[in-house]
């Protein structure tokens, strides 16, 4: 991912998953992430992130065919995440209602 001369990289993320009952998922996301000093040292040795550490704001879709699971393909959710120094994100999801 590239950041863009305005110091922000912009996520575009297409993920599929299987629930633990079987359920198959599809989810997109776009977002903001900006580049800051603490996540960038953060990025750079493995380490983790403070939520405010940077901005990290996510607008997320899911789309399913298991009826079980409906109701995501029928709600918006927007999400913040961090670096948690494992080589992963931790992300704090909100179904927007």
């Amino acid at each position: 991912m590239q950041v863009s001369e305005d110091g922000f990289w912009r996520p575009n993320v297409r993920a599929q998953f299987l629930t633990d009952d079987g359920a198959v998922i599809l989810m997109s996301y776009v977002g903001l992430v900006e580049q800051t000093a603490p996540f960038k040292q953060a990025a750079e040795t493995n380490g983790p992130t403070a939520w405010d550490d940077q901005y990290m704001r996510l607008s997320l879709i899911f789309n399913t065919g298991d009826r079980r699971y409906a109701w995501l393909n029928q709600s918006l959710f927007i999400a913040a995440g961090r670096l948690l120094g494992t080589g992963s994100i931790e992300y704090s999801v909100f179904r927007v209602t």
